[in-house]
């Protein structure tokens, strides 16, 4: 029974152009056929994010990594209605396969939008947000490119804002208590209206990365 919706997905996926699984580079002006800036959001989810920046910024490209089949065979159905070209979706485990996605200096944004904070504490080793994978970031960020991250998870943000802070290639936007509640120059992500409409308090952090000593 697991089989069929596997099927299903690998057969949207090759029927998709802009669909990726890459095991190398992917020559991304190849693929968008120009060099506009290149934006990346790691875990899009349901896509809403990814598209609502698409549509807002036609002058950029962007990239959408996840390896949830269902979100990204909605993202496929919305981006044939909206005959998007500047968006192509990549799938994978973003930690396997960033390293050969871009290449360095390549992307001028991140976007990481409610990652899973693995509330229980046998299981914070999976989080996203680590030392290697941070610098990992930095190497693929262009200069004055930005780390820009959400999470409703308090416990996380702070943890967040730690490890990225140690990282001397990226500098805090925000004065102390080093994030913001308010993003206003973005779309919000379905999780984020949800939240919201909860009465949830949402944790903003944005960084811009630096010359590394």
């Amino acid at each position: 029974m697991s089989s069929k919706p596997l099927l299903k997905f690998e057969t949207i996926a090759d029927e998709n152009p802009y669909f990726l699984d890459p095991e190398e580079y992917p020559d991304w002006p190849s693929q968008f056929g120009d060099n506009q800036p290149l934006v990346l959001e790691i875990g899009f989810g349901t896509g809403s994010f990814l598209l609502d920046m698409a549509v807002q910024h036609p002058d950029n490209n962007f990239i959408g990594i996840d390896f949830y089949h269902k979100g990204i065979r909605r993202l496929f159905t919305r981006l044939s209605r909206y005959g998007l070209t500047n968006i192509r979706i990549a799938y994978g485990d973003a930690k396997e396969k960033i390293p050969f996605l871009v290449r360095e200096t390549e992307l001028s944004e991140i976007y990481i939008n409610f990652p899973d904070p693995w509330p229980k504490k046998r299981h914070h080793k999976r989080r996203l947000i680590k030392p290697p994978v941070v610098r990992s970031y930095w190497e693929k960020l262009m200069p004055e490119g930005r780390l820009r991250l959400a999470t409703d998870f308090e416990e996380y943000a702070m943890e967040m804002l730690e490890v990225i802070g140690a990282d001397p290639g990226f500098r805090n936007l925000h004065p102390d208590p080093g994030f913001t509640n308010q993003r206003e120059d973005v779309p919000r992500t379905k999780y984020e209206k949800n939240f919201l409409n909860q009465g949830k308090k949402i944790y903003y952090l944005d960084f811009v990365k630096v010359p590394c000593p």
